[in-house]
């Protein structure tokens, strides 16, 4: 019996030829610029060096398990993968640039991801948001989502995770205020930094919000 071809090699070296590009997208608001090497990304059992840490620490808080969970602005994708490593049904992705949801589904097809899909969305548009999920994150987008938080809590079923941009003593008036509007339980997770290398006094915060305090403490370690 011959032994079937694979372009397992080949499609390792797409993936590392996409993540070298010189390439910045712009955002769907306000023309801010991300490289495409944001997130640091898995291969199997290797791991490229992106820009920004990984936030698994806080992610192994919240109960995914048999969740169904939207990734707001899902770049190359390893907040959606981590969510299904840690049990989640189902997770949907929605990324605006098409280059990061290319890339996204190449890294899930070389790792054997199955039930993470990525779309091609604007998050500032109301339109998107139709479906009901369980578990909402929105990692580093609020500025896109600021003015979409209705519909966002209209579609989360349970628990709404956020991370804010840089603090400078907002983190009340700019975020939480607004965001308690919808959710009235809320629990900070913890810190994290800009990018690598940091500033120490450059931090952000991860906050996880649901409409009571029961759920959330049923979803969260």
């Amino acid at each position: 019996m011959s032994t079937p071809p694979t372009i397992k090699h080949d499609l390792k070296q797409l993936i590392l030829q996409g993540l070298a590009a010189q390439y910045i997208s712009e955002s769907c608001a306000g023309g801010v610029e991300t490289g495409n090497h944001y997130q640091s990304v898995w291969l199997g059992d290797e791991v490229t060096s992106g820009f920004r840490t990984q936030r698994y620490d806080l992610l192994d808080r919240i109960s995914f398990e048999r969740k169904t969970v939207l990734d707001l602005g899902s770049n190359l994708g390893e907040l959606s993968r981590a969510a299904r490593a840690r049990g989640a049904a189902l997770v949907d992705g929605f990324e605006y640039d098409p280059f990061f949801v290319e890339m996204a589904s190449a890294i899930n097809a070389y790792n054997e991801t199955t039930r993470v899909s990525f779309y091609q969305r604007d998050i500032t548009d109301p339109a998107i948001y139709r479906e009901p999920y369980d578990i909402v994150l929105a990692f580093s987008v609020f500025i896109y989502i600021e003015d979409r938080l209705s519909e966002i809590a209209a579609i989360t079923k349970e628990l709404l995770i956020v991370e804010t941009h840089k603090l400078v003593g907002n983190l009340e008036p700019t975020y939480l205020d607004p965001l308690r509007a919808h959710f009235a339980a809320y629990e900070i997770l913890g810190e994290t930094e800009w990018g690598t290398p940091h500033s120490e006094d450059v931090r952000r915060a991860v906050v996880a919000l649901a409409r009571d305090s029961e759920t959330l403490s049923r979803l969260l370690h």
